[in-house]
C-alpha cells in the first residue's frame, strides 16, 4: 500500500492511529508541535521515573487501553491499587471513598445522602442516556438527588469544572462520571480499583513511537503545522512541513476549535460550527514535596473560594518506589479568557499555594522540592444538552481530511482509553477509503 497519511498531533489518538496505519503498510508522518509526543499524556523526568504533566490513571473498564498495552507487551507494567478519596467542603476534609463514607457525610441530611447514594448506584445500570440528553446536569441532579445535595456538593464542583458554563452542562456528562467510577468498583461497591503503569505512561508513549518508527513511520517533533492545503492534482500539502511532502490523506487530532483556526479548505459554515463548540483550559500545578499532605489519593474540592477543584496525591496511590519525592497535582479548569489564565506561572503558583494552605493549614512552602505548572488550552469539552447533534464527524466535508478529537468522544468523557479507541476508529475509516 503506497498511500501517504499526514497526522497532525502526536497525542495518544494520533499515535494510535499512526500505529494502526503503519502496521497495514501505510506511509505515515506525525507532526507534533511540542518537544515530545504524548499530548495530555506527555511526561516530565523526575530523575528516577517519568511523571505525566497532567494526572492519569486507568479504570478497570478501560478495555481499549488495556488491550493496546497487552498488544505492545506492556500489560505486566500495569498495577492495580485501591485509592482513598476525600472531599473538602465547609473548610473540612471528609472521607469519601465508600458508600459508608457517604452515609457518614454530615454536611447533608440523611435523606440527601441516601438519594445521592441511590443515584450513583443506579447510574451504573443505565444504558440508554437519550431520555435525559435534553436535561442539564443541574436539573437532573436536583430531581434525582435533591436540592440540598446539588447545592452542597454538585453545584460547586460543576462551577469549578465548567466555570461560567456550569449551568449548560448536560446530564449525560455527570451520568457518565457516575457510571465510570461505579464500574471501577466491580462487584464489591466498597472497593474501587485504579490502575497505573510502572514507570509512568511514558512507557506507553515511547513504545508506540518506537513501533511507528520501526515500521517506517516518521515522527517530527517541534514541528507546528499552520495550514492544510488541497493540491490541484489531489492530496494535500501542509504549511510547516519541512520537506514539502505531499499526503493523500490528512488527520487532525487537535481540538475542533484549533482546526477551525488553521488555514484550511474548510468553508465558513464548517469553521463556525467547530469554533462554536465550547472547551475549558486546564492549569495543573505539580508539586514534588519532601512529605505527604495527607493519606488520600483524590481530594475533590467543593468550595468556590479555593482556586482549584482537585488535589491528587499521586504517590499515595502508587507508593514511593522509584519516586524521589511525594507527588501532588493541583488542577483547575478555566476559560482562556479568564484573568487567571493570563497570569504568569509564578503568579498562578502563588495563588494555588495560598489555596493549598487553606485546605492544609500546616502546609509549609519549604516542603516543596520542585514545582511545575502545565497548561492545556483545550483540556475539557463542554458537553451541553443534545450534544449528539453537535459532535463533529470524523470525516470533514473536505474529502481526505479527518478530525479525531476529545470533543468527539460521546457519551463518554475524555480519557486515554477513549483516545485509543478513537485513534483505532479513525485509522479504520482511513483504511477503508485508501
Amino acid at each position: 500500500m503506497s498511500s501517504c497519511v499526514g497526522i497532525i498531533g502526536g497525542g495518544l489518538t494520533g499515535l494510535t492511529a499512526a500505529y494502526r496505519l503503519v502496521k497495514k503498510g501505510v506511509s505515515v508522518t506525525v507532526f507534533e508541535q511540542a518537544a515530545e509526543p504524548g499530548g495530555l499524556a506527555a511526561s516530565m523526568d523526575l530523575g528516577t521515573v517519568s511523571l505525566e504533566r497532567f494526572y492519569h490513571h486507568i479504570f478497570t473498564s478501560d478495555k481499549h487501553l488495556l488491550d493496546l498495552c497487552r498488544e505492545l507487551g506492556l500489560d505486566s507494567l500495569v498495577g492495580w491499587f485501591e485509592p482513598r478519596n476525600a472531599i473538602f467542603i465547609d473548610n473540612r476534609l471528609y472521607p469519601f471513598t465508600s458508600p459508608m463514607d457517604l452515609l457518614r457525610f454530615t454536611p447533608m441530611s440523611l435523606a440527601s445522602r441516601i438519594r445521592t447514594g441511590l443515584l450513583t448506584l443506579a447510574s451504573r445500570f443505565i444504558r440508554d442516556y437519550k431520555p435525559f440528553e435534553s436535561q442539564t446536569a443541574k436539573d437532573w441532579l436536583i430531581k434525582r438527588a435533591g436540592e440540598q445535595s446539588y447545592r452542597k456538593v454538585w453545584e460547586p464542583l460543576l462551577a469549578s469544572k465548567f466555570d461560567r458554563d456550569a449551568d449548560l452542562v448536560s446530564a449525560v456528562w455527570i451520568w457518565n462520571k457516575f457510571k465510570l467510577r461505579g464500574a471501577s468498583r466491580g462487584r464489591n461497591i466498597n472497593r474501587e480499583k485504579l490502575g497505573y503503569m510502572k514507570g509512568g505512561f511514558a512507557q506507553l508513549i515511547s513504545k508506540l513511537s518506537e513501533e511507528i518508527t520501526e515500521a517506517g513511520g516518521i515522527i517530527r517533533l517541534n514541528c507546528p503545522i499552520s495550514g492544510i492545503r488541497c493540491l490541484p492534482d489531489g492530496g494535500f500539502s501542509l504549511d510547516g512541513c519541512p520537506d514539502g511532502e505531499k499526503f493523500d490523506r490528512v488527520l487532525f487530532t487537535g481540538s475542533p476549535q484549533q482546526l477551525a483556526a488553521l488555514d484550511t479548505p474548510l468553508d465558513a459554515g464548517q469553521r463556525r460550527m467547530m469554533s462554536e463548540l465550547k472547551a475549558k483550559a486546564n492549569l495543573c500545578l505539580n508539586l514534588e514535596l519532601d512529605r505527604p499532605l495527607s493519606d488520600y489519593y483524590w481530594i475533590t474540592v467543593a468550595q468556590r473560594d479555593i482556586p482549584f477543584v482537585l488535589i491528587i496525591e499521586h504517590t499515595n496511590l502508587v507508593g514511593m518506589d522509584n519516586y524521589p519525592s511525594h507527588v501532588v497535582y493541583l488542577s483547575r479548569y478555566v476559560d482562556q479568557q479568564d484573568a487567571i489564565w493570563q497570569k504568569s506561572d509564578h503568579e498562578i503558583e502563588a495563588i494555588f499555594l495560598d489555596g493549598l494552605s487553606r485546605v492544609f493549614p500546616g502546609f509549609d512552602r519549604a516542603w516543596i522540592k520542585r514545582s511545575t505548572l502545565s497548561r492545556a488550552p483545550y483540556a475539557q469539552p463542554v458537553i451541553t444538552r443534545h450534544y449528539s447533534r453537535l459532535v463533529p464527524s470524523i470525516k470533514t466535508a473536505v474529502d481526505g481530511l479527518y478530525l479525531a478529537s476529545m470533543a468527539q468522544i460521546y457519551p463518554e468523557d475524555r480519557g486515554m482509553n477513549y483516545a485509543v479507541r478513537l485513534g483505532t476508529t479513525v485509522a479504520d475509516e482511513i483504511l477503508r477509503e485508501l
